[in-house]
């Protein structure tokens, strides 16, 4: 059972102030190479992380590593192109595609084996996090089956309608761990994820 993995990381950050929220450090290392690496040192098999320009300051400061870049040059028009072009770079040996945001620092790696792990005993569900709250993370692993239906979504919403418009597959994990639903979109969420952090820390 394989799992791709595509890491959504070509906004604009035009919400993040004076500078761009990918290339924020957090304990010294910026966020988006946070993400490529907690899905690096997980179980799925292939890593795109589609940028809006292959050689382009996000792509370069991801560095090395076990994944490689796809260039979105449509990446104004929306989430839904970057999720095609990740579609579209992936394997085609993938039985599931689990689609991860650049924005959220504290994706875990735990928590991507723990979806993968639930995808495998059911490689038909969509499978995603979910807080105790009801509260639906990311991120999200899809089966092949709908791997047609996302490479039609328009504009800025991803697989949201996809999503909803298939409940039936629905398989969500349990989480209780806030990274899975704490994205980074201004400097405020920014401190405001720092200081979380570290009053994690001290606990």
């Amino acid at each position: 059972m394989t799992v791709s993995a595509v890491i959504l990381a070509a906004g604009r950050s035009s919400r993040f102030e004076d500078g761009h929220k990918l290339l924020a450090e957090i304990d010294g290392i910026p966020i988006v190479r946070r993400v490529c690496q907690a899905l690096a040192a997980s179980d799925v098999a292939d890593i795109v992380l589609v940028t809006s320009e292959a050689n382009g300051t996000v792509a370069t400061t991801a560095g090395p590593g076990r994944w490689r870049v796809a260039e979105n040059p449509d990446a104004r028009d929306g989430l839904s192109t970057s999720l095609r072009t990740g579609l579209k770079s992936i394997s085609q040996d993938a039985d599931g595609l689990l689609v991860a945001l650049a924005d959220m620092p504290a994706i875990s790696t735990e928590l991507v084996n723990a979806l993968v792990s639930a995808f495998r005993s059911n490689p038909a569900a969509i499978v995603f996090p979910v807080a105790s709250d009801g509260r639906r993370g990311h991120p999200i692993l899809w089966p092949k089956s709908l791997f047609p239906e996302l490479m039609t979504v328009t504009g800025d919403s991803g697989g949201r309608a996809i999503l909803t418009s298939h409940q039936a597959l629905w398989r969500p994990v349990p989480c209780d761990d806030e990274g899975a639903f704490a994205d980074i979109d201004t400097r405020a969420d920014l401190e405001a994820f720092k200081a979380r952090d570290q009053a994690m820390r001290r606990k």
